[in-house]
C-alpha cells in the first residue's frame, strides 16, 4: 500500500475547532508568553491523531473492496435550482448526493444579485409552498424589496429584491451543510492500491455529512452512466471516480462547455473566474439529446465612488414590505438600500452604434441566442432606434 502526500490537507472546520482548542489549553497550562508554542505542539499532536484515524478509516473502506457511492438521487449543480432540488430530495428520504465544481460557490449570484421579478416571482411562492428555501433566504437577506407593475393589474404585479449576494450564498450554504467539519475522501485507484492526496483539489472530493440523506462533492461530472437497458446508473466524475443513482438531476446552468468574451477576447469559463463543465454536453448528445448554446450579456461593474449621484433619480425600496415566504417567522424587516435610475441619451446610442462590431454578437464571433425577454443594451438600440 502506498500512501502519496502532494502538499497540505485542507480541513477548515477541523483546523478552527483545533485552534479553539489549543488557545484554550495554552491559556490553562501557561499563563506566559510560550504559550504559542504549546498551542503548535497541540494542533500539531490533534492533526496527526486526526490524519492517523481517517487514514485508518481508508485502508477499511480499502480492504473491503470499495466505497459506498450508491444513492437514491444525484444533483449535478449546485446552484438555486440545484440546491433546491437537493433539499427536496433529501427532505422526502432519499439519499441524496450534490454535486458541484466549487463548494464555496453555492448558491452565488454572479451576475444581477436579485430574487424575483415578473413571472419569476411567482416561482419562488410556488418552490416556498412546496418546503423550498429560495424564498425564505430572500426574506433574509434583501438589500432593496420592491412590487412591480403597481399602476396594473393584480395578475402581472411581481415582487423582486435585490439581495446581498455573500449573505445569500452563505446562509443557502449553511443550509445544505448543517454542519462545520469538512471530511476528505479520496479519488483512488483500487486496482493499483495507490491514493495520491493533493492541496490542489480536484483529485479529492470534500465531502459534507450534512442535512440527513444528504451528501455533498466538489466534482466535475462528464459524463450520465446507463445500464443495459439504458436506464440511469449514475455518473461518472472528470478524474473517474462512480457515483450511482437511479435518479439523476442535471442543474448545471451556464458551465456546460462555457465561455466568456470580454470585446475581442475569449476564454473557457463558466463564469468569471470560474471553470467551465466539460464532458456532460458530449455525454447528452451521445444519448441523442439536442443541445444549443445560448448567451447572456453581463454589465460593466462601476466604481460607486466615481458616480455623480446629484444627476440621478433615487428609487427607494417599499415602505410595506412584502415577502416571498409564506412562513411568517422568515419576515424581518431590516434596513434598505437606495437604488438610482439612470436613462441612455443620443450620444450613448450614436458611441453604441459605431462599436457594434466590437461587440461578439455582431462581430460575428457569436451565434448563440440571447433572452427573449432581456435584450443587450446594443441590441435594444440596434432593433428599437425608433423609440430613443
Amino acid at each position: 500500500m502506498v500512501i502519496s502526500f502532494k502538499g497540505v490537507w485542507r480541513c477548515v472546520g477541523l483546523a478552527e475547532e483545533l485552534h479553539r482548542f489549543a488557545c484554550f489549553s495554552s491559556s490553562i497550562w501557561f499563563q506566559s508568553q510560550g504559550a504559542i508554542l504549546w498551542k503548535v505542539v497541540v494542533l500539531a499532536a490533534l492533526c496527526g491523531i486526526w490524519l492517523e484515524r481517517n487514514i485508518r478509516v481508508f485502508e477499511d473502506h480499502l480492504s473491503s473492496g470499495t466505497l459506498d457511492e450508491r444513492y437514491d438521487v444525484i444533483v449535478v449543480g449546485g446552484g438555486h435550482a440545484g440546491c433546491e432540488a437537493a433539499l427536496a430530495s433529501a427532505h422526502l428520504g432519499a439519499k441524496t448526493l450534490l454535486l458541484t465544481l466549487n463548494i464555496d460557490r453555492i448558491a452565488w449570484q454572479p451576475c444581477n444579485p436579485a430574487v424575483g421579478g415578473p413571472a419569476k416571482s411567482q416561482l419562488v411562492h410556488e418552490v416556498d409552498a412546496l418546503g423550498g428555501e429560495i424564498g425564505k433566504i430572500a426574506d433574509r437577506c434583501y438589500l432593496q424589496k420592491r412590487v412591480l407593475n403597481v399602476s396594473r393589474g393584480p395578475a402581472v404585479r411581481a415582487l423582486r429584491a435585490q439581495t446581498d449576494k455573500r449573505e445569500y450564498a452563505m446562509e443557502m450554504k449553511k443550509i445544505v451543510e448543517k454542519q462545520k467539519i469538512l471530511l476528505i475522501t479520496v479519488d483512488y485507484n483500487v486496482s493499483n492500491n495507490i491514493r495520491h492526496f493533493s492541496s490542489a483539489c480536484p483529485p479529492c472530493s470534500w465531502t459534507h455529512h450534512s442535512t440527513p440523506n444528504l451528501s455533498i462533492r466538489e466534482a466535475m461530472v462528464t459524463d450520465v452512466i446507463l445500464g443495459m437497458n439504458d436506464d440511469i446508473e449514475g455518473v461518472r466524475t472528470f478524474f473517474g471516480m462512480d457515483f450511482y443513482a437511479p435518479s439523476v438531476v442535471l442543474t448545471t446552468g451556464t458551465f456546460m462547455s462555457g465561455k466568456i468574451w470580454v470585446g475581442r477576447t475569449s476564454m473557457p469559463a463558466g463564469r468569471a473566474g470560474e471553470s467551465a463543465s466539460y464532458g456532460i454536453t458530449e455525454s447528452l448528445q451521445r444519448l441523442g439529446f439536442e443541445t444549443d448554446r445560448l448567451k447572456t450579456g453581463t454589465p460593466a461593474r462601476v466604481d460607486i465612488r466615481t458616480v455623480d449621484f446629484s444627476g440621478l433619480e433615487p428609487q427607494h425600496g417599499d415602505e410595506e414590505v412584502s415577502w416571498f415566504s409564506f412562513d411568517p417567522d422568515f419576515h424581518i424587516e431590516r434596513e434598505q438600500m437606495c437604488c438610482y435610475l439612470t436613462r441612455t441619451t443620443k450620444a450613448t446610442h450614436q458611441l453604441i452604434n459605431e462599436n457594434l462590431h466590437e461587440t461578439p454578437t455582431y462581430g460575428g464571433w457569436v451565434e448563440a441566442k440571447g433572452p427573449r425577454y432581456c435584450p443587450s443594451i446594443e441590441d435594444k438600440v440596434y432593433f428599437y432606434s425608433l423609440y430613443s
